[in-house]
């Protein structure tokens, strides 16, 4: 475990507030817009610690708002769900068209990859978990089907899984470094099962069908660089039909060539704002990530991310060469 950060708005002057709080979320988190913070009455305060791979973050604070826009996501290569635990106050939870009003005790998750706006009224409490992608994924056959649907605390699996993260947060000082995995696992397995009974349809079937739908997923993972990857080509892999396998995921928030088309995006987004991979051309990071078509490419980028591969790339070396000047 990392040694606990502690940040607040105490720490500056009343003028500074509100650009230092920007500071704090997009340090903790991921690159934020926030708004709707009095200038000189605003409080708030962050302090972080971890457990494994699994970040929690006391979050206090006053009125505001904050947006993870499509314009951040498209020069950011953050890749997480966060999952925020109300522990007092009121919070709004917005992404993929769904509200979640969360009060104490009720909790939420989303993706860092998609846009979303979180709003709090007056005085809030939460406690903000940082989870990889991998630890969420491994669990829920669909997470994104699971995002911003409300976990209500006073449920049974939302009852245990509330109760669970914050008598684990409140422990980690004490913790026996052997048992640390083991209550990771614990912690998580509680999360999920309370998101999926929430989600319903989101891991709906046999148990055979949710593990088929993780090695589908998983298998587009390993082979999406390869521009005969289809619909087709991966349920000849898994000896199924293509008709079964759609049906397979008729309830998930993707469909199987979408979610390659999504990878295959995400993929190449992170190798055009990766440093080291500045000397490899925009159209071969396309086809890396299997686009064969370079126009293809540059289109469906700009329509999942908001503008073309080269302006990504020049905004990410941009915005490198600023952080860089200004330390």
């Amino acid at each position: 475990m990392q040694m606990e950060v502690d940040l607040s708005t105490e720490q500056v002057a009343k003028k500074d507030r509100v650009a230092f709080w920007r500071d704090v979320v997009c340090q903790t988190f991921v690159e934020l817009e926030c708004g709707g913070i009095a200038a000189t009455d605003f409080q708030g305060s962050v302090s972080t610690r971890n457990l494994g791979n699994v970040q929690f973050s006391s979050v206090r604070s006053s009125s505001h708002f904050v947006s993870r826009t499509r314009s951040m996501i498209a020069q950011s290569s953050k890749d997480y769900f966060l999952l925020s635990l109300q522990t007092d106050g009121v919070g709004l939870v917005e992404q993929d068209g769904r509200t979640a009003v969360l009060r104490p005790g009720d909790f939420a998750l989303y993706d860092t990859t998609r846009p979303y706006d979180l709003r709090f009224h007056g005085h809030s409490d939460q406690l903000v978990l940082r989870l990889a992608r991998s630890t969420v994924a491994s669990r829920l056959a669909d997470p994104e089907s699971c995002t911003a649907r409300r976990i209500a605390g006073d449920s049974a699996a939302g009852r245990l899984a509330s109760t669970f993260i914050r008598q684990l947060h409140d422990s980690l000082d004490q913790l026996d470094p052997n048992s640390v995995s083991r209550l990771h696992g614990s912690m998580v397995d509680l999360m999920a099962t309370a998101l999926a009974e929430q989600a319903g349809a989101a891991i709906e079937g046999s148990e055979w069908q949710v593990l088929l739908r993780r090695k589908v997923l998983a298998y587009i993972d390993s082979n999406m660089a390869d521009p005969r990857l289809t619909c087709e080509s991966v349920a000849a892999a898994h000896g199924i039909s293509e008709r079964y396998m759609r049906k397979l995921f008729e309830n998930s928030s993707m469909g199987v060539s979408e979610w390659i088309w999504t990878r295959r995006l995400d993929q190449a987004k992170r190798d055009l704002g990766d440093p080291m991979l500045t000397h490899i051309g925009i159209t071969a990071v396309g086809y890396d990530a299997g686009f064969k078509d370079p126009a293809h490419f540059s289109r469906a980028f700009k329509a999942r991310f908001g503008m073309t591969p080269s302006q990504h790339r020049a905004q990410t070396i941009a915005s490198r060469a600023a952080s860089a000047a200004g330390h």
